[in-house]
């Protein structure tokens, strides 16, 4: 009985060890199933989280917001609100422009009033890099009291007036907080339809933002839609926004033959670049105008980017009878006038003008042809003629009334690169006919040409590369080939074949107050005189209020004008101004655009 209660016993020991041994090793079990299930989940958020990523990788890093946590425990209350929140937007480190990150926490509203209103009424080259430096430099916009949403507006109007549209690009980048602009997304999405770049306009309309309230980015998101072949969802985009808002018949009426509700193609409309867009999607034998194109630069850009124009112009040049060709010569006007805009080549100009019939006697006695015609049949005749002339004495007589004619007119970026090339030619076989003034002239009209994208012009004075002498990094070779260039301009100088201009003089002074030896030749033009600040903004820089002199200086460089005798004085004034508050990188930027082309 002894033994068999003990091994009883032991039975029951075992069992209940073994028992307690299952329910320890069971847990590990659960704990091990709860980490893959959260596991799961955190690897199921992190690929929903890199498909929404995916799905807005065109979207702008974000700007943030830097929140200084008090974590601090107290007695009374373990929270504490937070505070302190900065909102930084910005393209430049403040190290680098030595703009404070507060910038605008102590501008006064009436000066802030003074220098926006400015700053999008001017479009002075020097005032335009310098606020760009400004504006663009990192701050804290959290310090105005809508918490910057009215300076953000001004920031879009100044780009969309700036088009500076690689700077845009770079901001929107870097600043997802200007996505809320709703006027911005609509400028870039117009101007790149307008440019034929449909796919690009249609990226910036991913930027927006839940709370951007505006029906004309709607439309556009559903025609993105339906140019990404998604019918279905522009369909229901389309019912969506219609629920909330008011949808004009005409775009309703576009949406709906495009997706395949409806084979009516609806009206025309050439209001804007959209619905011209929209239009000729949707009517492929509309006889078009070019007055349709005429409102305004973005439909011009449309007009020509999208091959309309020669398209018409081959049209009109197919049926010259007495009837249409005021029609042509209406269109050919509208060419000419696009040539000032950059917006089509004056080469196509010229084979325009040959293309017009003219009889013997018409070419034979320009000069009474011309009395007789109107442009740009005036202007064709004096082309022709001078073209078909065999003395050069007669060329150059023609050429020069042609160019008058088509400067008197306002088409001097026709006139000025045919005169110039053709008196070229005129003095290859010539010399003697042409002037050595005009052989100037002729030479500094080709060295623009060719510098025409470079930084520097080293025809002229003030913007050759004489200004690298500012640059303290300057290398000694670069130096020495600067200094001879600085020589070259003393002989011309001496020579009295060069004469200084207001920009020129001024550069010297800068050079001069700078310390860089000069010519005995530009001695005669240094300022002796004392250089004074603007009380104004030398009474913010004695207060130490070095932002509020920085925005002065904004409305001081503005009324720069060159034309003027106080200009060098005022140019130094303003270099006197960046010294006294050491803004190396902002004159640098002042006097690189200030003296350029």
């Amino acid at each position: 009985m002894i033994s068999l209660l003990k091994l009883s016993k032991r039975i029951l020991i075992l069992f209940i060890f073994v028992s307690l041994s299952s329910l320890v090793l069971s847990e590990p079990k659960d704990i091990w199933k709860q980490s893959q299930e959260i596991t799961i989940k955190e690897n199921q958020n992190k690929k929903i989280e890199n498909s929404e990523n995916n799905l807005n990788k065109d979207l702008p890093q974000t700007t943030f917001d830097k929140e200084k946590l008090n974590l601090s425990v107290n007695e009374i209350s373990q929270s504490e609100e937070i505070n302190d929140q900065e909102l930084i937007f910005g393209l430049y480190e403040p190290e680098d422009t030595k703009i404070n990150l507060n910038f605008w926490s102590d501008v006064d509203n009436n000066l802030y009033s003074r220098v926006f209103e400015t700053l999008l009424n001017k479009e002075k080259n020097s005032l335009v890099a310098v606020s760009e430096k400004v504006l663009f430099s990192k701050s804290n916009i959290n310090v105005f009291e809508d918490k910057g949403e009215g300076h953000l507006s001004f920031i879009a109007d100044w780009l969309i007036n700036n088009q500076k549209m690689k700077l845009i690009d770079q901001v929107i980048d870097q600043n997802k907080i200007i996505n809320k602009n709703a006027k911005l997304l609509k400028f870039l999405f117009t101007h790149y339809l307008s440019l034929g770049q449909i796919d690009k306009a249609c990226s910036y309309t991913k930027l927006m933002t839940v709370d951007v309230q505006s029906i004309d980015l709607e439309k556009y998101k559903i025609f993105c839609l339906i140019n990404n072949k998604k019918i279905k969802q522009a369909q229901s985009q389309l019912e969506l926004t219609r629920e909330t808002s008011s949808l004009d018949n005409f775009f309703v009426g576009k949406v709906n033959f495009l997706t395949g509700i409806s084979d009516q193609k609806s009206d025309i409309n050439f209001d804007n670049v959209f619905y011209t867009h929209l239009t000729l999607m949707t009517n492929d034998s509309l006889e078009l105008k070019y007055n349709n194109f005429s409102k305004s630069k973005e439909l011009r850009n449309y007009f020509f980017k999208s091959n309309l124009a020669n398209k018409l112009l081959d049209d009109a040049m197919k049926d010259t009878s007495p009837d249409k060709k005021k029609e042509l010569n209406d269109l050919v006007i509208f060419l000419e006038r696009s040539v000032n805009e950059d917006l089509y080549p004056y080469k196509k100009i010229l084979d325009i003008y040959k293309k017009y019939n003219f009889s013997f006697n018409q070419l034979f006695q320009v000069e009474d042809a011309v009395k007789n015609l109107r442009r740009p049949e005036s202007h064709a005749i004096l082309y022709q003629a001078m073209l078909l002339a065999q003395k050069p004495d007669i060329k150059l007589k023609i050429l020069n009334n042609f160019k008058d004619k088509l400067t008197v007119n306002g088409l001097e970026k026709i006139a000025e690169p045919v005169y110039y090339l053709e008196l070229e030619k005129i003095y290859s076989t010539n010399p003697d006919l042409i002037d050595q003034k005009i052989v100037e002239k002729i030479k500094n009209f080709k060295i623009s040409e060719e510098n025409k994208d470079k930084s520097f012009n080293n025809n002229y004075f003030f913007s050759s590369e004489i200004k690298k002498l500012l640059d303290k990094k300057l290398t000694k070779k670069d130096k020495k080939k600067i200094l001879n260039l600085l020589e070259d301009f003393d002989k011309k100088i001496k020579e009295k074949s060069y004469k200084l201009t207001n920009k020129d003089i001024a550069l010297i002074n800068i050079l001069d107050v700078q310390k860089i030896d000069l010519p005995k030749s530009m001695s005669d033009v240094i300022y002796n005189k004392e250089i004074y600040i603007p009380n104004e903004i030398f009474n913010s820089i004695e207060k130490k209020l070095n932002d509020e002199a920085i925005l002065k200086t904004l409305l001081f460089i503005a009324d720069l004008d060159e034309t003027k005798n106080n200009y060098t004085r005022d140019i130094l004034a303003i270099i006197k101004i960046f010294d006294n508050i050491n803004l190396d990188s902002l004159k640098t930027t002042f006097i690189n655009s200030e003296f350029s082309l």
